[in-house]
């Protein structure tokens, strides 16, 4: 939290609810109020992309799992019947695989950015075994 908020409603009515339940305070002092440092800019968003994407290939994997049937003789079909006779199958199953490959993406835009703007050296122990370890991955 940013501290102590210095909202202050212009209507008694407003004044009266903010006495009481402190809502618009918070919100001011969380939202507009919030302090951020200067050098804040859209490469610093790839975390919380990582999360929604990574969110979006669970949701899309166990609906697809629930759909699948792990039989060497019906593997086939049953992916096939999710692409035909499942709502929306087709596109839950394009979802997922072209999720898996933007999710490898923006994890390598997430790091990179890590390592441009952290200035950690390439020897550093916290920074060389990852990336061997997603350059290994795909």
């Amino acid at each position: 939290m940013s501290g102590p908020s210095d909202y202050q409603p212009s209507h008694p009515a407003l004044k009266w609810i903010e006495r009481r339940l402190p809502i618009m305070g918070l919100v001011h002092s969380s939202f507009v109020a919030y302090p951020t440092p200067r050098n804040l800019n859209y490469w610093w968003t790839f975390g919380a992309i990582l999360s929604m994407m990574l969110a979006v290939q669970v949701l899309t994997g166990v609906v697809l799992a629930m759909h699948y049937t792990p039989h060497a003789d019906m593997a086939f079909k049953s992916v096939e019947s999710i692409v035909r006779d499942v709502n929306y199958g087709w596109l839950l199953r394009n979802m997922h695989a072209s999720g898996a490959s933007m999710f490898f993406l923006a994890v390598y835009i997430h790091m990179f950015r890590g390592l441009y703007y952290s200035g950690a050296p390439p020897s550093s122990p916290t920074c060389s075994p990852r990336f061997r370890i997603s350059a290994r991955a795909s």
